[in-house]
């Protein structure tokens, strides 16, 4: 059976990190909002999705059934009278902040992480909302991404340090993408904003499709596995645009 709506992660899947959609992944999705509600489900934050998401949509697409869900889903936005506006907000408060900015800058050079490691761009990415280390930071090539930790060892060892640290705190510490670790409030992730949309849309989350990247175990995708959503694994953007396309022809006129 067809799903009610389907929910997009971001990088990897609709488009290559800090790189626009392609015209037939947005067309394909401006179409697909035309039958049925769509979520973009990302670490990635809002300004990016306004950077490199929504200036690809034809002018015709349908932004009312599009909701956008940055910050690992600690944010909720939707279209209402020609402008986006935010649902929700799951902030640290500034004592949490703080100590986590703290810790993760000692842990990055306790750790030795990033000891030899090339850099392009900021390693910490400090959000209200979600705290990201970027092992090489966040202009890294794609190729270099996906080469400096596959298996995640370099990662645990920091990840590993952070959970010991900040013990105690209402925060969850989670390996993902190509290089990165990110931080939000306790229970705060894609698996509640799945949840959270399911009661939006009043349907069951099995009603719902994920497409994402990374569903296997450890991956930060596979959290929304357990909320019963469908789920359907990309291994690229081209890949994505061809599940579009079946989408379509499965839903019909």
């Amino acid at each position: 059976m067809p799903p009610k709506a389907v929910v997009f992660d971001l990088d990897n899947t609709l488009a290559m990190a800090f790189t626009p959609l392609s015209e037939r992944t947005a067309r394909g999705l401006s179409e697909l909002l035309e039958k049925l509600p769509i979520a973009i489900m990302s670490g990635a934050t809002i300004e990016r999705m306004e950077t490199y998401v929504l200036p690809t949509l034809p002018k015709e697409a349908g932004l009312e059934r599009l909701y956008l869900f940055p910050d690992t889903a600690a944010q909720c936005f939707v279209y209402t009278s020609g402008a986006w506006q935010r649902v929700y907000d799951y902030r640290f408060t500034k004592d949490v902040f703080e100590k986590i900015v703290e810790t993760l800058t000692r842990g990055i050079e306790a750790t030795g992480v990033c000891k030899d490691a090339p850099q392009w761009g900021e390693r910490i990415l400090a959000r209200e909302t979600q705290i990201t280390f970027a092992g090489l930071g966040v202009d890294a090539p794609g190729d270099e991404k996906k080469a400096w930790d596959p298996n995640r060892k370099k990662r645990a060892i920091l990840k590993k340090y952070l959970d010991e640290k900040l013990a105690g705190l209402p925060i969850d510490i989670r390996i993902s993408s190509r290089t990165a670790i990110d931080i939000t409030q306790s229970g705060v992730n894609k698996a509640e904003g799945v949840h959270w949309l399911a009661a939006h849309l009043h349907i069951e989350p099995r009603d719902m499709l994920f497409i994402g990247d990374d569903l296997d175990p450890g991956g930060n995708d596979s959290m929304v596995i357990p909320t019963g959503i469908q789920t359907r694994e990309t291994s690229s953007p081209e890949e994505t645009g061809e599940i579009i396309e079946q989408l379509l022809e499965a839903l019909g006129d």
